[in-house]
């Protein structure tokens, strides 16, 4: 029985320790979100526009563009090592950092994109009093 006692601790444990490490991570990235004036940013656009839309939009451009950059530039790397390609490896990291930049904005705008279209879904699909709601969903008096 101790056997399985100590087993379940140690799982447990593990568990812990990987909980800690996530939040860990979660921690840094918002201090560096917070550093970079990611947050602030967004925030002040969202108060200048006066939709929360448009700060979450800018949020997400922004952290996309951030996460492209070194994404692209280390891609552009182990390509140029990897192919054993001609050139600075400077020219290389930049290029990278530039496609990885124009990357994030992809993604960033397609993630746009199927948030709105979700949310005009789900808005005309489960808002009460809308009169685009499918008549299925009514309740029957």
């Amino acid at each position: 029985m101790e056997i399985v006692g100590l087993f379940v601790a140690v799982i447990a444990l593990v568990l812990i320790g990987i909980g800690f490490a996530i939040g860990l991570v979660g921690c840094v990235m918002a201090f560096v979100l917070v550093g970079l004036g990611v947050v602030s940013s967004s925030f002040v656009i969202g108060l200048l526009s006066g939709r929360s839309s448009v700060a979450f939009r800018a949020f997400l451009l922004q952290v996309c563009v951030l996460a492209g950059i070194p994404a692209g530039a280390v891609c552009a790397w182990l390509g140029k090592t990897f192919l054993a390609a001609y050139g600075s490896d400077l020219l290389v990291i930049a290029c990278g950092a530039v496609g990885g930049a124009l990357a994030g904005v992809i993604i960033a705008l397609s993630l746009d994109f199927i948030s709105r279209r979700f949310h005009s879904w789900a808005a005309a699909r489960f808002l009460p009093g809308n009169p685009d709601k499918p008549r299925a969903l009514e309740r029957k008096a």
